[in-house]
């Protein structure tokens, strides 16, 4: 930090330059109005300009009264109501300073404050002051305070405005408990590679719960020899800096969440899911989340021990944050041998199936999608109907091997394993952002792997400043409060179609940008129901037990399953086209308990569809390969008729309709998907997947009809079309085919 003086008179000099709390605190005077000529000097401690946590003034001299040009000079503590004694004050720099957006960098970092104190003599004295960030790479932190800032050597500034919206939210003051927002008393379990629990921002916030046997994956930390092995598994590290980075402590950056503790869970080893999941669960019911910057590409299953232990953490109340995926753009290359083609990179279309292992088809995880530093979609950033909300996910940054004039835009500003980056591969060690001030941090974080990181930080604020939060509850604030392309025109969207599809040959759309739903909510496979805003979700969360919908939501949900008998019928001579329309609800614990007259609030909704299954015949060759049987053992055959599966499943359309008629195309066509492939077994043998030993229920989620309305009617129906390049066994769809809706009965 540099160490600044300002003198006005000659006896300045003699003034000590005071660093209290991370802040520079000069004091210089001037004789004015018959003053003694002495200097008046002030001392600011303990206090944040960011998050308005108000700084002690003291005075060298008796005042009156004092003043200041940007901050507001106050006798009474705004947060705590503490009386400052008689040669003290408190300051704060207002909200509005931050709100036109209008700083330049170098004034985010510090600026000067010119003080006037009335002593008691009748005289005036002056003081300047520089107060600095206590946390000196906040500046850098766009996500946080976005004002165009670009000390990372990219090509696009971001755009000023776009981000979390936190500063607000930090500034929040909780009267009862005589405290600000900073995720004080909320636990944040971050499930991903070992996290540096040494690190100097992240080490006073790590949190041992105490659960005996969980040494080797809880709080284990990376050691220099692990990163050499493995550079990637720094990824833990980074996430957990964007949520809870510890604030206002001189060092490094500052998480969302600053002050919230810390769970770090090596969940780098697939079959420990259940196990971790489990361990989450012994933590009990303290205000808690769990992030999940991770997933599953192109491995479907359905283990139906893990799903209990996800809908065991929605009973308990604990939120799951979950990185939506990062394969928007990948296409078929040396990396993606088994992807069928790369028409999707062609069309702008999401190139791949998101909803794959548990985590990604649970109908109560909040997944979330990726903005950039511009304000739109990352272009890696996967979409779909099961995403719930957007985070900041940047892009790549700047990159050493990028060619001569390639457009980059900024990544994340984040925590990196505090070990000299001569020592290991570390991804962005040459950067032009990179020298020995921040070399234990990163400016090239990014991916949906970010965006979550920065949602789960705001849901922490939010349970923070209500504990009692349900995950329901946490879903509608999200809902709510999350800014859609109405707010930021940046998010506009177009529909996504064409008059003739290059496989069928007749209209089709790909992507329904955005729309309203029936109930009023504004949702897109894009971005969910918006940008999350951290001073909105907060504002809610206080606000919650005043509104009856937020309210309403505190008890767990009804469930009603569809029992009408063969649910599903061809649409036309083909065989390939399906619609599936549900009636005859009933409580899935007691079949005697019928939905009847009743209307239902739906809060989520799933569909199994494991009875998906091609028949020989179709529109395409590879149709009779597809479905053809597997062999018990890895052959040739077996590995043909995958990629069958594979080309099958690529022009596979799912779309679902609601009794309002609003429309959610869950699968769209030209999306990768490896279902009842046979494509990577990690949990059980090769046979027992293709065998469907991980696919019997799978259930599929779509978030576009949230707070619609299901009720029995005769006349118009629940539906979900099915549309395929092959025939398929109407026999085996109706055998399992349902809806499940999860909601609550509508008040009369």
């Amino acid at each position: 930090m540099n160490m600044k003086r300002f003198s006005i008179t000659k006896n300045a000099a003699a003034v000590m330059a005071v660093i209290l709390a991370g802040t520079l605190m000069t004091g210089c005077g001037g004789s004015k109005s018959g003053s003694s000529g002495d200097n008046l000097v002030l001392e600011f401690r303990g206090g944040d300009y960011l998050s308005g946590k108000p700084y002690l003034v003291t005075a060298n001299k008796s005042l009156r009264e004092l003043s200041c040009s940007n901050g507001t000079v106050l006798k009474v503590n705004p947060v705590t109501g503490e009386e400052a004694p008689e040669t003290q004050w408190f300051y704060v720099l207002p909200e509005e300073y931050f709100t036109s957006y209008d700083l330049d960098y170098d004034r985010e970092k510090s600026y000067i404050e010119r003080c006037r104190g009335s002593l008691t003599d009748g005289s005036d004295m002056e003081a300047e002051t520089e107060l600095a960030l206590t946390d000196p790479l906040t500046a850098d932190q766009w996500h946080l305070y976005n004002i165009g800032q670009n000390p990372y050597g990219v090509s696009e500034d971001p755009v000023k405005g776009v981000d979390i919206n936190v500063i607000p939210a930090w500034r929040t003051v909780l009267e009862d408990r005589k405290a600000q927002l900073d995720g004080s008393g909320v636990y944040v379990v971050v499930t991903d590679s070992p996290v540096d629990i040494n690190h100097e921002d992240l080490r006073d916030r790590i949190y041992d719960p105490g659960i005996p046997g969980s040494e080797d994956l809880i709080n284990t930390g990376i050691s220099l020899e692990y990163l050499k092995a493995s550079p990637s598994s720094e990824h833990g590290t980074g996430v957990a800096g964007i949520i809870a980075a510890s604030g206002v402590n001189n060092l490094g950056v500052r998480g969302i969440a600053f002050n919230a503790n810390l769970i770090a869970v090596d969940a780098s080893k697939s079959d420990n899911e259940a196990r971790f999941l489990g361990y989450i669960l012994q933590m009990g019911s303290k205000p808690k989340l769990m992030n999940a910057s991770w997933g599953l590409d192109l491995l479907s299953y359905n283990l139906p021990d893990v799903a209990d232990l996800y809908e065991a953490l929605y009973e308990q109340g604990t939120p799951v944050i979950h990185a939506m995926g990062n394969s928007f753009d990948d296409g078929y290359d040396e990396n993606n041998k088994h992807y069928s083609s790369s028409i999707c990179l062609e069309m702008g279309i999401n190139c791949e199936f998101m909803q794959t292992g548990n985590i990604g088809h649970s109908p109560f995880v909040i997944n979330v999608g990726a903005l950039n530093s511009l304000g739109v979609k990352a272009v890696y950033g996967s979409t779909g109907s099961s995403i719930w909300v957007t985070g900041f996910g940047g892009e790549y940054g700047y990159d050493t091997n990028m060619p001569e004039g390639m457009i980059t835009s900024a990544a994340i500003v984040t925590t990196n394993c505090q070990y000299d980056p001569k020592d290991w591969n570390d991804p962005d060690a040459n950067s032009p952002w990179r020298n020995d001030d921040n070399k234990y941090y990163t400016n090239t974080m990014n991916g949906t792997s970010s965006a979550a990181p920065s949602v789960s930080g705001a849901v922490a604020l939010a349970l923070q400043a209500k504990p009692d939060l349900t995950v329901s509850q946490i879903r509608y604030l999200l809902a709510t409060t999350s800014r859609n392309d109405s707010v930021m025109p940046s998010l506009a969207l177009t529909v996504k179609e064409a008059a003739s599809d290059r496989t069928y040959g007749e209209p089709m759309v790909y992507d329904y940008g955005w729309q309203d739903n029936a109930a009023g909510f504004r949702f897109s496979n894009h971005y969910g129901f918006g940008v999350v805003d951290a001073a909105a979700l907060v504002k809610g969360a206080l606000a919650c037990d005043s509104d009856p919908v937020c309210a309403g939501l505190k008890e767990l949900p009804e469930v009603y399953v569809s029992g009408n008998a063969s649910p599903c019928q061809f649409t036309d001579d083909t065989g390939r086209n399906v619609t599936c329309s549900f009636a005859d609800f009933r409580d899935p614990e007691d079949q005697e308990t019928v939905l009847g007259s009743s209307e239902l609030i739906v809060d989520a909704v799933t569909y199994d569809i494991s009875g998906i299954t091609y028949l020989p015949e179709g529109m395409k060759d590879f149709c009779a390969l597809a479905a053809s049987p597997e062999d018990e053992e890895i052959t040739e055959h077996n590995t043909e008729r995958k990629q069958a599966v594979f080309d099958a499943n690529l022009v596979f359309q799912i779309l679902a309709e609601s009794q309002a008629g609003t429309k959610s195309l869950i699968k769209p066509l030209y999306a990768n998907w490896d279902y009842k492939s046979g494509f990577n077994a990690p949990y059980v043998t090769y046979a027992e997947v293709v065998s469907g030993y991980m696919l019997a229920p799978f259930n599929i989620v779509t978030s576009t009809f949230y707070r619609e309305t299901l009720k029995e009617d005769p006349d118009k129906h629940w539906t979900l079309s099915l549309k395929s390049p092959c025939k398929l066994d109407l026999d085996a769809l109706n055998k399992s085919m349902n809806l499940t809706v999860y909601g609550r009965k509508k008040q009369e």
